[in-house]
């Protein structure tokens, strides 16, 4: 049995790595095109589909009342949605995971900041510089901690033992969510598409790097066989 075990093991480590770096590519390739996007906000360049998307965006109908129900679904509860994905990975005993929540988490936020400091886009709509903290536009916040969060979420599923159907609908509606609030800020007015594009990608990034570096270990599946009741 031990024999089996350890094959059974040593089978998943190529896997595993191979997945790994397919991860990090893809957080590296997301990253790169945010850089390439900053860069050419930053630089006033003016990008051709910013405009029309939010004209459209603005026009396309529906109350500002639900756009604004879907973007504060964004804010204040995804804080309590964080740290109770933490809290309970902490109960569970999955302590690397919490880590690597709580830093993905801290570097998503803290880095849209950092990142709207240092372009200084104005919202389409202006800026009030009474309020600190969401003076510029670029990259939209919510699109980038939804993505992240409901993300990190989806792949803990995933990787669970839940029916593959179930899988599927858990990430088809995490993603519907997070475009609906992408659209509801530009409905809004106060993000051109560019930043709601850039909150994508930079969730993405994160979303990978978790991941990347939250790959069961080989010894993890060997306690999960190991916890399956034998058959046959």
């Amino acid at each position: 049995m031990r024999t089996t075990s350890r094959l059974a093991i040593d089978a998943d480590v190529p896997a595993s790595v191979t997945r790994t770096r397919v991860w990090l590519a893809l957080a590296i390739a997301s990253f790169a095109v945010f850089v390439v996007l900053a860069v050419l906000v930053a630089g006033h360049v003016a990008l051709p589909f910013d405009q029309s998307l939010l004209d459209s965006a603005r026009t396309m109908g529906g109350p500002d009342s639900l756009w604004r129900l879907l973007s504060d679904a964004a804010n204040i509860p995804l804080i309590v949605i964080g740290v109770g994905m933490v809290l309970w990975l902490l109960w569970k005993g999955r302590r690397r995971e919490a880590i690597l929540v709580i830093i993905v988490l801290v570097a998503a936020t803290a880095g849209s900041e950092a990142v709207k400091q240092l372009v200084g886009r104005p919202r389409p709509l202006g800026t009030d510089p009474a309020i600190p903290g969401v003076v510029y536009s670029f990259p939209s916040g919510h699109v980038l901690e939804a993505g992240t969060i409901f993300g990190i979420i989806g792949i803990m599923v995933w990787r669970g033992w839940w029916p593959l159907a179930a899988k599927s609908l858990v990430a088809i509606v995490f993603t519907i969510f997070v475009l609906l609030v992408a659209v509801a800020r530009v409905a809004l007015a106060e993000h051109y598409p560019s930043d709601v594009l850039a909150g994508l990608l930079a969730g993405i990034g994160d979303l990978s790097i978790f991941a990347a570096f939250s790959q069961p270990r080989p010894s993890d599946r060997a306690d999960e066989r190991g916890a399956r009741p034998e058959t046959g």
